[in-house]
């Protein structure tokens, strides 16, 4: 028998680049084929026995000089960053060491590159140089609200001249040698910081001059310190700043009219911050006259951020309830409370008794399956108790109650979870998602959410019509509507970067019809924030969403990772992201190996943890460590997130026998993908913040989309196995961010080894995980599409219908009924209440089309067109029983996802 042969060889290849040589060196494998060996001198090698691939192969080169690094068009160009790499890899990371004048370049099985924590700053010199503590305490800013903020404004101010300043520039100019473009950036940017800090202070003059904003201001904090419940007993140093620098805006809108965007890495508090400036919201109007209905609407692009966004406003809105009925100022208007506006795939959009008729076509509201359905949540936010869902049927409302005889809100909790329930409520805080706002153009009843409720029904509540209950055959005698009723007066939009493509198109149309609208019924403008850890171009995206300017706190430092608000630890690991590629798998093969590694490794850790211990380098002597060893393989890294780019690979992975063995049954199994249900997500978020003690019901492995990149926050998360390389940084930002939120967090990022983005990728790894928040794409979002205004404006038109003309219409004689009766609309035509010119206005007007700029002839030439047509059309094909939005063309659409055009389809049966 001839013993098989081996081959490799090195290649070397020069290039002369800009004065320079680039030097590409590979190891080649030169084996020859099974087919090409002979066993015997005569018979080949089978192709199934002899692998000829060469394993673990290692590539060293050692230069006598320094290399010239390349530099990353990719990334782009700042003052700020390095944008660097001194060796790109083929096929392997490159690792790099200078020493004493000679290079070594060497190829690498896995690049790895570290990421440190941002912690808040804790101290900051004032103008005399001292180091002074930054006080966020919420007891120092119930105490003395006016000299808390103005010592954070006074250390704020002198930290940016200390680092903005002209000699601060000057050295750093020196130092990292900028050109002139370089240098005007800075100077830009120092400007910037200049005009935070001036807008901060123009907040704290507010704050000092205006008593209700100060005592709505302390009773925010009030609200904070109880549901903190001694967890935590400050605010970020950032979050009380962009509070603040908020309030101008909150009290005269049409003056401040920016959308203010907190701009801060995933898990660092911008949830809390704008929390904060809802509970401000809410205790100012009430301090200012309004004693009931809703003021702050919290829209998200996800329904499981959402869902879990929920909770936490839940807390803040109850906590902020038990405040109100202490307050004698305001404990006689009307509770705070919470609204869930999903509906649809969520929670039913209505409610009704069976009762025999031919009306009745949903669920019986009495089944436990329907409350099930419609729970908003699981516990109470006061207590922690769980909650009893229940149908109420004089009040026809589906019931959240606290049966804790202890808790301070015992009883019927002022939230809801169905769309009739929301509307005839008014909750004071609305939290769901974008489409929603679909509603405008649907619901005749989404005007009480604007501040327009027609009457009270003392058993149903809140009715728009004119005519009639909100529910039913109600007989009751309808009241007047309380005085001080409001209107949304904060817009919440998190998550600001996911509003993108044809989804950010449709919401930019509908939000500018909301304002509009809002306004026509002479409401304030809307205050509008918005959230993000991730997004570049904000400003022409804010103008295709809202129709209005930007503003994203806190600007960046001149140091990247440093600024007045938070400073970054090296050395403190936030989380290692870890590179590699498989070389005789598919990417899925190769995940389900890290799965298995890392389940044995956990096993090993709970089982034999100083052995473990040792292996790592670590004292195996020390009791104390192997201890916490032992427990973080039960609590923090248990669970691994499997995280897919594509569903088909969820799927592969989760039917691989491999990975079935890993489970001892389905429930330590978790599924986040777009199809997930609530209460799927629901139970196993409980079972991961709570893992049960028998080990086949506790969550081990949650295979996932990029669904569960947004909203998704278990802190005790530490280990994920990402498959591919997303096409956006920001995907990989946000998902990654799923783990290390409180401990150190591992991520594998297994290369696809047949895409060659992922290939690229791998070449400079290290650097693309360093470089990522430069590597943000702008949002793509174009608002000013003729085929999106085309799409949008039988919405319009029905929102212009049924939230601002129906109510004249109907009280304007006998016998009429609603516009979006085809017949009604027919007759209004036929009086001349509705005529063309006033339908091309408000079209024109709510889609904020201007009526003399060429920019905008195609656009006002489609609104007169499609506004000719159907006027030309409707009241020919208007008959009785004939709803109006049926006979528009395109439809109305229902969510702000539904941009093509229906297709109807025909067939026989």
């Amino acid at each position: 028998m001839i013993l098989p042969e081996h081959r490799a060889a090195i290649e070397i290849e020069i290039t002369r680049v800009d004065g320079a040589f680039e030097v590409f060196v590979a190891v080649v494998n030169t084996t020859p084929a099974p087919r090409d060996q002979l066993i015997d001198g005569l018979r080949p090698y089978d192709e199934a026995y002899l692998d000829t691939r060469l394993y673990e192969v290692v590539l060293t080169a050692t230069l006598d000089t320094r290399v010239e690094p390349y530099e990353l068009e990719q990334v782009a160009q700042s003052h700020r960053y390095e944008r660097t790499v001194p060796a790109f890899g083929h096929a392997s990371p490159v690792s790099h060491r200078e020493r004493e004048g000679r290079t070594t370049l060497q190829t690498e099985f896995a690049a790895t590159e570290p990421t440190w924590r941002a912690y808040p700053r804790e101290t900051s010199k004032d103008a005399v140089g001292r180091e002074v503590r930054i006080d966020t305490f919420f007891d120092s800013l119930i105490a003395d609200p006016i000299g808390t903020v103005s010592t954070l404004v006074e250390l704020l101010d002198v930290w940016v001249e200390d680092n903005w300043g002209t000699p601060a520039l000057d050295a750093l100019h020196e130092a990292r040698g900028w050109n002139d473009k370089a240098r005007a950036e800075a100077e830009q940017d120092a400007r910037s910081a200049r005009a935070e800090a001036a807008w901060v202070r123009a907040g704290l003059d507010i704050l000092c001059s205006d008593a209700n904003v100060r005592e709505a201001f302390v009773a925010a904090n009030k609200v904070v310190k109880a549901a903190a419940d001694g967890e935590y007993d400050d605010w970020r140093p950032f979050q009380i700043a962009w509070i603040v620098g908020c309030l101008p805006g909150m009290v005269d809108p049409k003056k401040h009219r920016e959308v203010n965007i907190v701009w801060f890495q995933t898990g660092g508090g911008k949830s809390e911050a704008y929390l904060g400036l809802m509970l401000v919201t809410l205790f100012y109007g009430r301090y200012t006259g309004v004693t009931r209905g809703t003021q702050v609407w919290a829209r998200f692009p996800l329904r499981l951020l959402a869902l879990q966004q929920t909770e936490r406003f839940a807390k803040m809105v109850m906590n902020a309830e038990i405040l109100r009925q202490k307050d004698p100022r305001i404990r006689d208007t009307g509770a705070f409370g919470i609204g869930y506006f999903v509906g649809g795939g969520n929670t039913p959009n209505r409610l009704r008794k069976p009762d025999g008729s031919s009306y009745y076509n949903g669920p019986d509201p009495a089944d436990p399956a329907t409350a099930e359905a419609c729970r908003v949540l699981d516990d109470c936010p006061l207590c922690d108790q769980s909650l009893t869902v229940r149908w109420d049927d004089p009040s026809h409302t589906m019931r959240h109650i606290c049966e804790n005889s202890a808790c301070e809100l015992a009883g019927v909790l002022p939230v809801w979870g169905v769309d009739d329930d929301i509307y005839r409520r008014a909750p004071s805080v609305l939290v769901g998602t974008v489409d929603k706002l679909a509603q405008l153009g649907q619901n005749q009843a989404f005007q009480i959410l604007l501040g327009r409720p027609h009457s009270l029904c003392p058993r149903h509540g809140y009715s728009a019509s004119p005519a009639w209950c909100s529910v039913f055959g109600c007989k009751e005698v309808r009241r007047a509507v309380p005085k001080g009723f409001g209107h949304v007066r904060l817009e919440i939009a998190d998550e600001l970067h996911l509003l993108d493509e044809s989804l950010g198109a449709l919401d930019g149309m509908y939000e500018s019809l909301l304002q509009r609208i809002s306004e026509h019924l002479k409401n304030e403008p809307f205050q509008i924030v918005g959230a993000t850890a991730t997004i570049e171009g904000y400003q022409n995206q804010v103008r295709h969403l809202y129709d209005r300017e930007a503003r994203r706190f806190p600007v960046n430092g001149p140091e990247a990772g440093e600024t007045f608000w938070s400073t970054t630890r090296k050395g403190d690991p936030l989380r290692r992201f870890l590179g590699v590629r498989s070389r005789a798998s598919t990417m899925v093969t190769a995940t389900r190996e890290v799965a298995v590694v890392h389940n044995q490794w956990v096993r090993d850790l709970c089982d034999d943890p100083k052995r473990v211990v040792a292996e790592a380098g670590l004292d195996a002597n020390d009791p104390t460590m192997v201890e916490e060893a032992r427990r973080a393989g039960e609590d923090l890294f248990e669970v691994l997130v499997a995280y897919c780019l594509r569903n088909e690979d969820l799927t592969s992975f989760i039917r691989d026998p491999a990975v079935r063995e890993l489970l001892d049954s389905e429930d330590n199994l978790a599924i986040i993908n777009g199809d997930t249900s609530p209460e799927v997500i629901r139970s196993a978020v409980a079972r991961l913040r709570k893992p049960p003690g028998d080990r086949s019901e506790r969550v081990r492995l949650i295979a996932a989309t990029k669904a569960i990149g947004h909203g998704f926050d278990v802190a005790r998360l530490g280990v994920m196995a990402v498959m591919g390389t997303p096409t956006q940084a920001s995907e990989i930002i946000q998902a990654s961010a799923r783990v290390g939120r409180r401990f150190p967090g591992l991520v594998v990022n297994v290369i696809n080894p047949s895409r060659d983005r992922d290939a690229s990728v791998f070449r400079y790894y290290p650097e693309w995980i360093r470089y990522l928040d430069r590597l943000v794409h702008k949002v793509p979002v174009n608002r000013e599409s003729v085929p999106v205004l085309k799409r949008v404006l039988p919405g319009g038109l029905m929102a212009w219908l049924l939230q601002v003309l129906d109510r004249g219409w109907i009280t304007g004689g006998r016998g009429r009924r609603t516009l979006a009766d085809s017949t009604a609309f027919r007759d209004a035509v036929n009086v001349g209440a509705l005529d063309r010119a006033l339908l091309v206005s408000l079209l024109r007007r709510g889609f904020a089309i201007d009526d003399t700029s060429v920019y905008h002839r195609m656009h006002r030439e489609a609104i007169d067109s499609w506004v000719d047509d159907h006027l030309a059309m409707l009241p020919l094909r208007a008959e009785a029983g004939t709803r109006l939005p049926d006979l528009l063309h395109p439809s109305v659409p229902r969510s702000l996802r539904d941009i093509e055009e229906p297709l109807t389809i025909y067939g026989e049966l």
